[in-house]
Parts: structure tokens; sequence; C-alpha cells
């Protein structure tokens, strides 16, 4: 077993200012409010006062508290508070968040050459709550349950079938409830403290894949128990963190109380400040908005602020400082179809390029508080965004380089412009992104006439995600967004250019890109050896894909975060959703 560099990962270097006041005759510390985005890259506040009580609120509960069954992303940083990956990210601000350290595991993975066996030990120093030990028939059950169609885990089929044998893309074996008496050969556990992974084919991110919260270990005798009685794993979880959660399920009540079976020397991710955390459901996001503004919880969970307390946030100057301003995984684009003349001439497309408004799109948005101008197609929360890269400026102030759309119209033999249909979704803000789209491309003389779907479920199956459908309707341009599965390159970009998974409907591969190259570097990407080997290759797929001019990125979605002072050691986790790293949050008491 080779040594494991990240052992002390969670030992917070922190730096920052505590302040000194009077208050009724007592002196209290009480945190630097460390400036506008300042828990996006360090973590922000220290206090030498451990304990107290860190309130939450929300307005809505997670989807569930079954590991295998949460896709809300904001859902992640709760998890973390009671339950423990193999491997998990770093507790820690930034890019240093986006690493995978051993969690669970006591070490560093052990694999064969070409990545397609992986050997954990577990620590021998984790237990779950009632005292019993987490064992390698846990991992390999909770991994099972996410083949349950019962579960609907939002785990990808394609990573199921890295275990299992799949026909037409859906995995062959069906879990443990459907075929209790059905093993998973491709998990092999020779004792209770080792789990051997082989997989159908090499694949360097399985670590990674590991760490997201669907693949966190359930305890499975638990899980038989309630079953039996009826109940679901998401109705009373065991913890194996340092928090055990309780659910008052008839008040929506939720709190979290030491696990004293926990230790500080088990785990170098977490290094909890407080006793005890509550968490409440409010009717409505302005009410809990208005909850955390006053002072009655210190945290509010399900993104940031709604558009009231935002914009009156954000227009004071004294509580700027207390905000952070996360870039999410979710980047909005336009595809712009290489395969409907005149678009399959490159210049053609590059003038939309050139030509569209990303202001005002943003706006459309909600503005730079809810949405960033995107210059390159990749998310910030993958390995390898590069922020400066920008192959197609839109001019000074990003409303759009007139003159090179010109030019590009010119060199494409359409000095004029051209007429091009664009499909959208009319929910919420569609026909706004297409009214803007056809707005800023008229400057140039292209005309953009509207293709509507009224459901997402038409648009990505039968519309956008039907090659026929975008031919026989002549759909030029189309709106859409993406991001990826678990902070990974590969789970981004293999699904919008894999041209080997263009499919007749439900088609993610929107522009239909199957060149040899790009397919053969999402192959490198696939077996990468070293996370900068992967950041590398995401920078090479970008560059390709840009040049193509066929997936044009306007905004990267944003969400407003706000930091109480009285909170020490408070930074945004950007791996896990963009929200604050609730199990490693300290408070300071400020007495009234």
């Amino acid at each position: 077993m080779t040594s494991n560099p990240w052992k002390k990962v969670g030992t917070f270097a922190v730096v920052a200012i505590a302040s000194v006041a009077l208050l009724g005759g007592s002196m209290i510390v009480v945190n630097s409010p460390g400036g506008f985005n300042a828990g996006l890259t360090r973590t922000v506040g220290s206090g030498d006062t451990p304990g107290g009580l860190l309130r939450l609120g929300s307005s809505a509960p997670c989807d569930s508290l079954d590991p295998a069954q949460t896709f809300d992303p904001w859902c992640a940083v709760v998890h973390r508070t009671f339950s423990r990956n193999l491997m998990s990210f770093a507790g820690k601000p930034g890019e240093q968040g986006l690493v995978v350290v051993p969690d669970l595991a006591a070490d560093l993975p052990v694999s064969n050459e070409d990545k397609t066996s992986w050997t954990f030990k577990l620590r021998p120093d984790v237990f779950w709550s009632d005292g019993s030990p987490v064992t390698a028939t846990d991992v390999k059950y909770s991994i099972q349950r996410l083949f349950d169609d019962s579960l609907q885990s939002p785990i990808a089929l394609d990573n199921l079938c890295l275990l299992s044998t799949c026909t037409a893309g859906k995995p062959d074996y069906q879990g443990p409830y459907v075929s209790p008496t059905e093993d998973l050969p491709s998990i092999v556990t020779p004792d209770e403290s080792t789990i051997v992974f082989n997989l159908n084919r090499s694949f360097y991110e399985f670590p990674r894949l590991l760490a997201t919260p669907q693949f966190a270990p359930i305890q499975m005798s638990k899980d038989i128990t309630l079953r039996a009685s009826g109940a679901t794993y998401a109705s009373n979880p065991s913890s194996n963190g340092p928090f055990v959660l309780t659910i008052d399920q008839s008040d929506l009540q939720y709190s979290f109380t030491k696990n004293e079976l926990w230790s500080q020397a088990s785990d170098g991710i977490r290094i909890p400040k407080v006793d005890a955390m509550s968490w409440k459901i409010f009717p409505d996001a302005d009410s809990t908005d208005q909850a955390l503004l006053n002072g009655e919880i210190d945290v509010k969970l399900n993104y940031g602020l709604a558009p009231i307390a935002r914009d009156a946030t954000l227009a004071q100057e004294s509580q700027r400082s207390l905000i952070d301003n996360p870039e999410m995984s979710f980047v909005n684009f336009l595809v712009v179809n290489p395969n409907l003349p005149p678009l399959d001439r490159v210049p053609c497309r590059d003038a939309i390029f050139y030509a569209l408004d990303k202001v005002d799109l943003q706006n459309v948005r909600g503005g730079s508080a809810t949405a960033a101008i995107a210059h390159s197609l990749s998310p910030p929360t993958i390995l390898g965004y590069d922020s400066s890269y920008n192959p197609y400026p839109s001019g000074s102030d990003e409303t759009g380089n007139i003159r090179k759309a010109r030019e590009s119209l010119a060199q494409c033999g359409y000095p004029d412009g051209f007429q091009v249909k664009m499909a959208y979704v009319a929910i919420g803000i569609g026909k706004d992104i297409f009214l803007s789209v056809q707005k800023s491309l008229a400057r140039v003389g292209i005309v953009v006439d509207p293709v509507e779907y009224a459901n997402f479920a038409q648009y990505f199956t039968t519309g956008l995600g039907s090659p026929e459908t975008m031919s026989a309707q002549g759909i030029g341009l189309a709106s859409t967004g993406w991001g990826p599965d678990y902070s990974s390159a590969l789970s981004f970009w293999a699904p919008l250019i894999d041209g080997r998974k263009i499919k007749p409907s439900s088609n993610q591969n929107f522009a239909e890109l199957d060149l040899d190259e790009i397919n053969a570097l999402l192959d490198s990407l696939e077996a990468a050896q070293t996370s900068a080997e992967a950041a590398g290759l995401n920078r090479k797929i970008e560059e390709l894909v840009m040049q193509e001019a066929v997936y044009l990125p306007y905004a990267v979605d944003r969400i407003v975060l706000y930091r109480p002072k009285a909170l020490t050691d408070i930074y945004v986790q950007i791996a896990l959703g963009n929200q604050y790293d609730l199990v490693n949050i300290g408070k300071q008491e400020i007495p009234q």
C-alpha cells in the first residue's frame, strides 16, 4: 500500500482577523466579515471556543436522506455531516475542494495498471452510531442498491455498467431487492475490511465517482430492518459521521447531535466545531431569508438568497462583505447545428458566436448576481478550467463583436445575413432567451424564427434530443445547458461530444459531433493517470470543441450565499453544490 499524502487534509491553516468589541460590559469575539467572495478561496473566520448550536434553515427538505436516492446538489453538504464515503472531496475551499481523498478508506486505493481493478482497505476505527463497525459488506450492499429501479438513483447507467454486464445500455443486474440471492461478482469482499472492484473497462476516475453522495455506504442491517417494518432508509438513516440525524416528520424538524462513536482521529476531512445542529423548514424562500438576516438561523440551505433579500443585501456595502457569489457547475449555451445549411459552414457559425449579446442574456437570467458571463464551455467546477480562455471575444462590453460577426458572414458567403430557426421550451424564461437571441442576431441580418416546445420531456426526447427532428424541422439553434455529474471533466464532456454516444432519441450529443480526434482524447481522459493529466486533456478537448463552433456558452449560473459574522471556519465547497461545508462550520456565540 502506498503512503497517503492527504492524511492531514482536514487540518486547516486558517488565517483570519478577529476584532474585539464591547457589548453590555462583556468582551466578545466577532469575526472579520472576510470580504465579498472571501469564502470562495479561503476559510473565513477563526474561533477558539468550540461548541454551540448551528441553526440551519431552508424552504424545502432534501429530496432524500437516503444517499442512493439523493439528487439535489445542495443536499450533499447535509449528507456529509452524518455519512462518509470510501473517498470524499476534501474539506477545503477553492480548487482544493475538488481533490478526492481517503475517507472510510485507510489509504489511497491500489489499482492494476489498466485501472480495471481497485482495492480499498477500510479504516479499523470507523463505526455506526450503534457501535457496529463499518464493513466491506455494508459497502458492497450499498452499491448493489444503486441498481434497483425502485430507488430511482440518479447514478448514470453508463457508470453502473462499470460493475455489471449491460444490455442495450441497461445493467443486467437488478439489485438486492429484486434479486436477493443474486451476487454482483464484480465487487469482492475477501474480508470485512477489504473491498475489490473489478470494472468492465479502464476507468481512472473511479475513486472520484465513489466520492459522490450516492456512493456513501449505508448500514445494511438497518436497511433490512426498516424495510421489514415498511419504512424506508431515508426515514431513519444511520450515521458513521460526526453527527447523528434525528427526524421529526410531523413538524419537518431535523436535529443533529454528536455521534459518540465517531472519532476525530478517524477523520481528516470533517473537523466539527459545534456541539449540535438544528434544521427548520420554512414555508418559502423569502421567510427563510428573513430568518437568516434577522439572526434566527445561521445558514440557509437549498441554494442561496431569493431575489428580494439578494438584491437588498447586495445593495448594502456593509452586507456585501458577508456575501459569497459562487459560479455553479451548470453552463447555459446555444446549440448551433452544424448539419443544417448555411450553418454547415464554420464562418456562418462563427458569426453567431460573435454577434450574440451575452449581457442581455445575463440580464434575462437575473443579472450578474445570478449569472456570470461564460466564455468557455467547461464549468469552473472541474479540474482544468481556465477562466482566461475566451476564443470568441464578445467585445469589450460583452454585448457582441459586430465587426467580427460581419466579417464572418462575408467569409461564409452571406454578407447580409441568413434565416434560421431556434428551438426552446416556453417555460419560465425560455421565450425571453429566444427573444434576446433574436434581437442580438438581427443586428447583423440573421433572422431567427421560433420553434416552441411546451415541456422539457418532449424537448429532450423528441425535440432537441432527436437528430431526425432537428433535421426535419430545420432547427439551427437550440437553447439548453449542461453540467458534470461529479465535478469531473469526463462526465461533462462525454455525453455532449462523444460521437459513439449519438442516439436517435434522448440524444445528448446535441451537435452530433463525431470527430476521431475528440473521441480519442475522451478515451485518453478516461484512462488518465493523474489529475494533472486529466486537467491538460480537458483543456485540449475544450479547444477542439470551441474551434468547431457548435456549442455557444453565454452564462454560468450563480447563487448568492450569506455568512453571518458569528460563523467561523466557513468556506464554499465547490464540488458539493457550491454550498457552505456545514460539517466544519464553527460559531462564536454573541451575548445579547
